[in-house]
């Protein structure tokens, strides 16, 4: 599950968040939901300049460029899955097409660090002359994503029970069981039985999850929940009792995967259909994860059948690699939730390397761009330039931008010439393209910026560098082309809001199969005429018109960028240039081929009960990732406090509210039960705090729960029983923060970090603390105190008695060296320092004379001298030393 918990630890980076009680305050129907920093306009990534970089090896730098957007790619996977080629699917499409992107050449671009310039042009020119390297295998099948098995064969019967049951044994079935029809409705016969598009069915908990497009497509095979007996065929095991309709060979049930005899509406219950593959054995139970697995190995094999020479020198009789061919899937935005994803990652479990998941639409795009075939000679492009000729959407791009930066660049000559100035240097032009795609079972529209143009000697694969995503819109229907007015609406809404300087979009491209893409041009064609006889007398008028271009596409358009995608992903497909470094000396550095950023096609969002989960007391979901973000967004923070759930459970007692709202009473009541009296409100508090989040794909769509309620502050104690209802062996903590992430795809992570204390324990570490914290204070107060104290004292004495020496020489020593001599005085204070009784005495021993202190000595001195004069004695043994040596006093 990828929604999950993990415990303790240190916090993560930082992130937007908020509290719990924050969350809580404005919660009702209308709450608006937090502002999320729109994806700015013009996103321009120049392209790399220079000449062609020197050799390197290309095969260890792919293994270190990844994309950090892939979080199931390791540079450790995909270094062991480099000797293989790429499976790219695209599963949601009404045909399944497949391509491949080959695995790297053992000696790619390894010789040539030390070649010269001609050797570096040769290997650039075969490389251009080899053309584009992703390829189509083909569509799955004629029917589209649909898994026929054989009916009433032993032998497909124990494949597929293999299968199910021990989750291996993947070749046999696709050998025995599986049945590609010839043609479209070729499989509807008495001998087979078909699972209609299962990937519709992948992460449905219950079947009221599934959409509307879905609910179409199943039928009658879904099961009726008002009908008690309708469950009695749904066991979680894969061999489950006959439930089935008479007559049926496939239909739907929930299940509970915990072992459980009927759903109990969890995060363990799983929408599966039940298959009658034998009229003799029990009904199977199988997953719709575990239909598209058998799905996936059938592409992987049609890959493996492009390369035989993997297989062995005479395609020989070792073991079939393709079940270790890296996946690479593309996802529509109406299907971009956590559990749909999660689940297709485990339909494509096996190999050493993880699926790279990518937009389907960005992938349409990226297919879309890719040049021609390269014609004979190597000079595919107009006007002679070496390289494959570009696709339409490309040339019309590139004229596009050059006409736009040319016109610019005149602009601002214009400029410059009034203004007697150097011209400045205008911004490239940054296209907008409206992406359209139409399946059976939704529509999507998605507008991207494409920049930084590249030739085919920097990368043939991409001739655009940057892809950046500014806004999307989906609906899941049973009718996609009726919703597509209110998808364009709503997208054009969205654009003036990100991009209310950006000119009309430049081209609309469409993709699906023909048929499909017939009918979305001309609703596209009608949608852009009636925007222009709107806005036609309209000064804000955003030019989207019928003059737009609309470019069709090939129906493997998807499958191919879905193949460039996946390989710029693996390191396989990268723009190498040279970089100088600090010692003067140009080294080769390697980035993606293209450099793609997407923005969030669901929303998520977050929701609390402070009343024990009480389905009547949850809160209004509070959005924190809002359709259009830039994704990979988070880590989200949302910090939870035992006092403040208090504060929320006693209000909530008094007044029947859902949350205390008022923030200043919040404040307060918290306050009131941080203390050690408070615990017992604080634990239960704590123990009935429950936290959810949900999620959904569509603007106007429902929120859909994702995985089970959350209890952030409770934590196990490992040496309680769980009891009956599996909380007996929880205790209460004082406090925990959450990080919520969001992934391209619509993949949620969830994170809970806490110190691990129970509230009993944080009390007492804070009252300890508090206590510790006025100890250090007095302790500092008083050490320092102390040697303030002693230097006053210190000095107060220090002057004292230098003055009580000045004081005796004026008396003892009138008129000598050492009358008025302070120097002398504060010299003979400091050396006497400790022993001042000495001095004294030593100075009466001198003298004859009494040392008194300076408020002793009269007024008037009786005593003089007999000639009126005294001679200065060296009483420190500094002079000749004729008086055997003595202290100066």
């Amino acid at each position: 599950m990828s929604l999950a918990t993990a415990g303790a630890g240190g916090g993560m980076g930082g992130g937007a968040g908020l509290s719990a009680a924050a969350m809580a305050h404005n919660t009702g129907a209308t709450a608006a939901a937090i502002r999320q920093p729109p994806p700015g306009a013009n996103y321009s990534i120049p392209g790399a300049g220079g000449t062609a970089a020197p050799g390197t090896s290309y095969a260890a730098m792919g293994a270190d460029l990844l994309d950090r957007n892939q979080s199931h790619l390791t540079s450790k996977s995909v270094r062991a899955a480099s000797t293989l080629p790429l499976v790219a699917v695209d599963l949601y499409g009404d045909r399944c097409d497949v391509s491949y992107f080959p695995p790297m050449d053992g000696d790619e671009g390894n010789k040539g660090a030390d070649d010269d310039e001609m050797a570096q042009m040769m290997r650039m020119a075969a490389r251009i002359q080899r053309g584009v390297r992703a390829a189509p295998a083909g569509p799955y099948s004629p029917d589209g994503s649909d898994v026929t098995l054989r009916r009433d064969d032993g032998d497909a019967y124990r494949a597929f029970r293999r299968y199910i049951n021990k989750g291996e044994g993947r070749p046999a079935v696709l050998a025995d069981a599986l049945v590609i029809p010839k043609k479209k409705g070729g499989g509807d016969d008495g001998g087979t039985v078909t699972i209609r598009r299962p990937h519709l069915a992948m992460g449905a908990r219950r079947s009221s999850d599934l959409g509307g497009a879905a609910r179409a497509a199943f039928g009658s095979m879904l099961p009726d929940l008002e009908d008690e007996s309708s469950n009695k065929g749904g066991s979680s095991a894969a061999i489950g009792p006959s439930g089935m309709p008479d007559g049926a060979s496939v239909s739907m049930t929930e299940i509970a995967m915990d072992g459980n005899a009927t759903p109990r509406g969890d995060d363990y219950d799983r929408v599966a259909f039940q298959l009658r593959l034998r009229s003799d054995k029990k009904v199977m139970t199988v997953l719709p994860e575990e239909a598209v697995g058998v799905i996936v190995a059938r592409c992987r094999e049609m890959v493996g059948e492009q390369f035989p020479g993997l297989r062995g020198d005479d395609g020989g009789e070792l073991e079939d690699p393709s079940g270790d061919f890296p996946t690479a899937f593309a996802v529509p935005g109406w299907a971009a939730s956590d559990g749909t994803v999660e689940a297709l990652l485990d339909a494509s479990s096996g190999g050493p390397c993880g699926p790279s998941l990518h937009q389907r639409s960005v992938a349409a795009l990226v297919g879309a761009l890719l040049p021609g075939k390269t014609t004979e000679g190597g000079m595919g492009q107009a006007g002679g330039t070496p390289g494959p000729p570009p696709s339409r959407l490309a040339g019309l791009l590139a004229d596009t931008m050059r006409g736009k930066d040319a016109e610019a660049a005149a602009e601002a000559a214009r400029e410059a010439a009034l203004s007697r100035t150097d011209p400045a240097e205008p911004d490239p032009y940054v296209p907008l393209v409206l992406l359209a795609g139409m399946t059976a079972e939704g529509v999507e529209v998605t507008a991207v910026q494409v920049s930084g143009p590249q030739g085919p000697d920097k990368e043939l694969h991409c001739p655009f560098g940057t892809v950046s995503a500014v806004a999307s819109a989906c609906e899941a229907t049973a009718d996609p082309l009726s919703a597509l007015p209110g998808c364009l609406s709503g997208l054009r809404a969205q654009i003036g809001r990100l991009l209310p300087e950006s000119e009309e979009p430049t081209a609309v491209l469409t993709y699906g199969t023909k048929e499909a893409q017939k009918d979305l041009s001309r609703e596209v064609k009608r949608l852009l005429k009636k925007y222009g006889r709107d806005g036609k007398d309209d000064d804000d008028f955003d030019g989207w018109d019928e003059d737009i271009a609309i470019v069709p596409s090939s129906p493997e358009c998807v499958s191919l960028g879905l193949a460039v995608l996946a390989a710029s992903s693996h390191g396989r497909v990268r723009v190498v240039h040279s970089v100088k470094g600090t010692d003067g000396k140009y080294r080769p550095k390697s980035r993606q081929g293209v450099s793609v950023r997407d923005v969030s096609t669901c929303a998520v969002s977050v929701s609390f009960n402070y009343h024990g989960g009480d389905a009547g007391r949850w809160t209004s979901p509070r959005t924190v990732f809002d359709f259009d973000r830039r994704v990979p967004a988070g880590p989200y923070r949302v910090e939870f406090s035992a006092a403040e759930c208090a504060a929320h459970a006693r209000h909530g007692t008094e007044t029947g509210d859902d949350s205390l709202e008022d923030e200043v009473a919040l404040a307060e009541s918290t306050k009131s039960l941080e203390g050690g009296r408070a615990i017992p409100q604080r634990e239960s508090a704590a123990m009935a705090l429950r936290f959810r989040v949900y999620q959904r794909t569509s603007r106007d769509g429902p929120w859909v729960k994702v995985g089970d309620d959350a209890s952030p502050l409770t934590m196990e104690h490992s040496q309680r029983d769980g009891g009956v209802d599996g909380r007996g062996n929880l205790v209460a903590i004082e406090s925990a923060v959450t990080e919520l992430g969001l992934s391209p795809v619509g993949i949620i992570t969830m994170n809970v970090t806490t110190n691990g204390e129970t509230i009993v324990q944080a009390t007492k570490s804070a009252r300890n603390s508090k206590l510790m914290r006025y100890g250090t204070i007095a302790g500092l107060t008083l050490f320092i105190g102390g040697f303030l104290v002693k230097s006053f004292v210190e000095e107060r004495v220090f002057e004292r008695d230098t003055r009580r020496v000045l004081a005796y020489y004026k008396r003892a020593a009138p008129n000598s060296f050492h009358d008025g001599d302070e120097r002398q005085a504060r010299y003979l204070v400091w050396k006497y320092k400790g022993k001042k009784e000495a001095l004294w005495r030593r100075l009466e021993a001198k003298y004859g004379v009494k040392v008194l202190n300076e408020w002793e000595w009269p007024e008037e001195e009786e005593e003089q001298g007999a000639d009126g004069s005294e001679e200065a004695e060296d009483l420190d043994g500094e002079g000749d030393g004729s008086d055997g040596g003595g202290d100066e006093l």
